[in-house]
């Protein structure tokens, strides 16, 4: 009896099982503080150049004599200071003289500087002043990441990715190795460390050193406590319990902005955002070892006592298992370099990758970017969370009645669309305002195709390489992970007039590409779900129009054991 069939015996979502499950799903929270802290931590305020030789500079102007230092030694681009430069060999003197029994430096005569400098070459700057209406203090201002050294955000956030791409492969390794439990509490303990190392750090370096380490530590903790929360629910209920765990990342979000709101200075800020963590150094006594990792590995006992205990919780018996070992029993499993071999397998092999690649740069792309649009951060951050929270029950309701199919190619396409766009309200002059809607519908649309990629692409597959195709397809997103900082920050960088539709332009047209490939693909909704390559070659997946949906055949629902079957009949 395979395990899936234990848990349809015994209940599928009980008393014991939810409680593992809410357990298991509120590091999603704390996951969430920490990716999308970055946000509020890496926000770069309005700036310009501090004037040379002034340190007292500020920001506002404190009167006319600043006024006129100001003008004097600050140029102006497109009809504002200049945030980079400053006239080259300026210096106080030359467009002040200095008077000790009246203000200290004064406007010389009638106001004319003795040397008119406006006609001047410009040069970078390396002192800047900022304007803290919004925050205290930020990683951008301290460090001074702006201008030249603009590039340094993007670094940073693509370390973190790089910890998360390092540990898709380390944590997958010990948790199949040493078990669930492990890595997750050790995941912990790292994000805990990082997070308290992060706001203690002085220098971009061990800056960047704690962001890989929170990096895997998300990696440890996201996944491993998805895995034990879903593999103890039974099948029919896993499709609403993996939405609820992107709610509570969401959830997250929410809680994010209200400490961001009301702590104003960074490194506060992260020291609020970690405490939450240390629950988690408790966590090794309050969930479970996965039943299903210790039957893998042959402790098929301790495996029993949780059935047994989720039995007792539900009112129910486990039935009698002969040959416990035989609980993981599944399908032989082939190289995927083999089998792409079939010119089938490779295409849709090709455009699932190519989908998760680009889903993972938009959708963390657009978040980094929310930093970047104008209008109050507070405000854009919440309405787009709370439309990604709407966009994932949105997907839960439509995944059963339209198909995989156009959902998912219709939140590809419409997300490609409207960034792509975004282009139009600057060449036409309209207020920067609808840059920012279209952002938000773009990002509402790419969260509907995150959150059906990984049900519909892994139907695409065969079972015998369903795993490893999967896999792969994982290893893609979080490369495009490591990509999307520098899509998000890439009209920071530049500048311009196009400064806010640019990112939204670069990763918009591959999104709508990629969305128009997808149409290529069959509906899986329904269908039977092929085994072998074989397969491929006789199933009835139907391609050619974005709603090809049969109704499944209840007869054949009763005897089928796939998952999938389970879900949907």
């Amino acid at each position: 009896m395979l395990f899936d069939h234990i848990l349809q015996e015994i209940g599928e979502f009980g008393c014991y099982q939810k409680q593992v499950y809410v357990l298991a799903t509120i590091p999603a929270m704390m996951i969430a503080f920490e990716t999308m802290s970055v946000i509020f931590i890496f926000f770069i305020p309005d700036h310009r150049c501090s004037i040379p030789g002034l340190h007292s500079d500020t920001y506002d102007i404190q009167g006319d004599n600043h006024s006129y230092l100001v003008s004097q030694t600050i140029p102006m681009t497109n009809g504002k200071l200049d945030q980079c430069h400053v006239y080259s060999n300026v210096s106080l003197g030359d467009v002040m003289p200095y008077d000790a029994n009246v203000t200290g430096w004064v406007i010389a005569g009638n106001g004319s500087s003795p040397g008119n400098v406006s006609s001047r070459p410009v040069q970078r700057c390396d002192r800047w002043v900022y304007d803290w209406a919004m925050f205290d203090t930020t990683i951008a201002t301290d460090f001074d990441i702006v201008c030249h050294r603009g590039i340094h955000r993007a670094s940073s956030n693509m370390f973190s990715e790089l910890g998360t791409l390092f540990g898709t492969f380390v944590i997958g390794l010990i948790a199949d190795r040493f078990g669930r439990k492990m890595p997750f509490y050790f995941g912990g303990l790292a994000l805990v460390g990082g997070g308290f190392g992060i706001a203690f750090t002085y220098d971009l370096i061990s800056l960047n050193v704690c962001r890989f380490i929170l990096g895997i530590a998300r990696m440890a903790v996201f996944v491993n406590g998805i895995v034990i929360g879903m593999e103890i629910v039974g099948p029919s209920k896993r499709a609403w319990a993996g939405v609820l765990i992107e709610i509570s990342w969401c959830l997250g979000g929410l809680v994010l902005v209200i400490f961001a709101y009301f702590i104003r200075n960074w490194r506060y800020l992260e020291i609020a955002v970690s405490i939450p963590s240390i629950v988690l150094l408790f966590y090794w006594w309050l969930i479970p070892e996965s039943p299903r990792w210790l039957s893998s590995r042959g402790r098929e006992a301790e495996a029993v006592k949780i059935l047994e205990r989720i039995a007792k919780s539900n009112k129910t018996k486990l039935p009698p298992i002969e040959d416990a070992s035989q609980l993981m029993k599944g399908e032989e499993q082939i190289s995927l370099r083999y089998a792409v071999r079939s010119k089938e397998l490779l295409i849709r092999v090709i455009i699932v990758l190519s989908n998760m690649f680009v889903i993972v740069v938009v959708y963390y792309g657009l978040t980094l970017n929310i930093t970047n649009l104008s209008g109050d951060v507070f405000i854009n951050f919440s309405i787009n969370t709370l439309l990604e929270m709407v966009a994932y029950f949105l997907c839960l309701a439509m995944l059963d009645r339209l198909g995989r199919k156009p959902v998912f190619t219709g939140g590809m396409v419409l997300s490609g669309a409207a960034c792509a766009l975004s282009i139009v309200p600057v060449l036409l002059g309209l207020p920067s305002w609808t840059v920012v809607v279209l952002s938000m519908v773009g990002r509402f649309a790419i969260c509907i195709a995150f959150a059906t990629i990984y049900v519909y692409g892994a139907e695409l597959f065969p079972t015998v390489v369903r795993a490893s195709a999967m896999g792969v397809g994982v290893t893609f997103a979080r490369i495009g992970g490591i990509v999307s900082p520098f899509m998000a920050d890439v009209g920071v960088l530049v500048g311009g007039k196009y400064q806010d539709a640019l990112p939204l332009v670069i990763m918009g047209s591959p999104a709508l590409v990629v969305g128009l490939l997808s149409t290529w693909l069959p509906e899986t909704l329904h269908a039977n779900l092929p085994d072998t390559l074989d397969d491929l070659k006789t199933s009835k997946m139907k391609r050619g129009c974005l709603c090809c949906v049969d109704k499944p055949d209840p007869a054949e629902c009763e005897v089928k054991t796939e998952e999938v079957c389970t879900s949907q009949c």
